[in-house]
């Protein structure tokens, strides 16, 4: 598969960018995360052939909005996110001078496959501006995964691609009454889970790794991440089946078995069920 490349057109008047983004490339998008200084009454116009997320990672001195084709400037100053549709034309606006740090995730939602919770129409609704503290830990969490020297985020930034979409396309609001897990209880856990994904992982183990309650640290990520701690794992099992695919010429059942699944039907039910498609499907359309 031909890497994924944004296609966005973008005109900008007193913002200046502060050194080189960070970013990883998923196969279902691009993230990048950027800091940039805003003039008093600086603009910008962007329009984008992929549907994208704009996240603002720290609170502003000044207020900025997004205004979209409805024409309703949408202002805020806190940290913030953005979801615009494909092709939607939005207008920023800084009234004041400030410094911005956001995470910019263009993606092709032919390639994301069924989200839970997600609405119908999300994908073709902009909203902007929104306040939710669950996307907010999945844009930190994926920043530091850009940030990581090395190898850089590999399938673990994959997942989080996945979870952040899932998170500001879905209708469950902030994921709950029940409060979550820390940014680092949040960080130790999915990075248990990804390095055992191919193993029964008990609930016991991330419960001791947090210093919680088996059922409290169940509660707590799926308030943090709006999934079950299960659900978390079975995607980090189809990320790296994915990964095999694309590779390797190995066998389904050879990938069944290494990314963890009890046979080769179970794998294609999962599978399918993440993607759209089966694993053989999803191989071919690599090619």
């Amino acid at each position: 598969m031909a890497g994924f490349r944004p296609r966005m057109t973008a005109q900008r008047h007193g913002v200046a960018v502060v050194g080189e983004p960070c970013a990883h490339a998923s196969d279902v998008g691009l993230v990048e995360v950027w800091r940039a200084r805003c003039e008093a009454g600086a603009t910008g116009d962007y329009v984008s052939l992929d549907p994208r997320l704009f996240i603002v990672l720290e609170p502003l001195d000044a207020e900025m909005a997004l205004t979209g084709r409805a024409g309703d400037p949408a202002p805020s100053r806190a940290r913030s996110a953005s979801f615009v549709p494909a092709g939607e034309p939005v207008r920023l606006t800084v009234q004041g001078t400030t410094e911005i740090r956001h995470l910019d995730l263009h993606f092709d939602a032919s390639r994301i496959g069924p989200i839970d919770g997600a609405r119908e129409v999300s994908v073709a609704v902009p909203r902007l501006m929104f306040v939710d503290e669950r996307v907010q830990r999945m844009a930190r969490l994926l920043e530091a995964a850009c940030a990581r020297t090395g190898e850089g985020p590999g399938l673990y930034g994959d997942d989080l691609v996945m979870a952040l979409i899932a998170a500001a396309l879905s209708s469950g609001g902030e994921g709950g009454r029940r409060s979550p897990l820390s940014d680092r209880q949040l960080a130790m856990s999915v990075d248990f889970i990804e390095a055992n994904c191919a193993r029964g992982i008990r609930l016991q183990e991330l419960a001791e790794l947090t210093g919680l309650t088996e059922s409290y640290f169940s509660h707590a990520f799926k308030a943090a991440t709006g999934t079950p701690p299960h659900r978390w794992q079975l995607q980090a099992q189809v990320r790296r089946a994915k990964d095999m695919l694309s590779r390797s010429a190995v066998s389904l059942t050879e990938v069944a078995f290494a990314a963890g699944f009890s046979d080769q039907p179970h794998f294609t039910r999962v599978f399918k069920s993440a993607t759209g498609k089966t694993p053989a499907a999803w191989r071919a359309a690599q090619k």
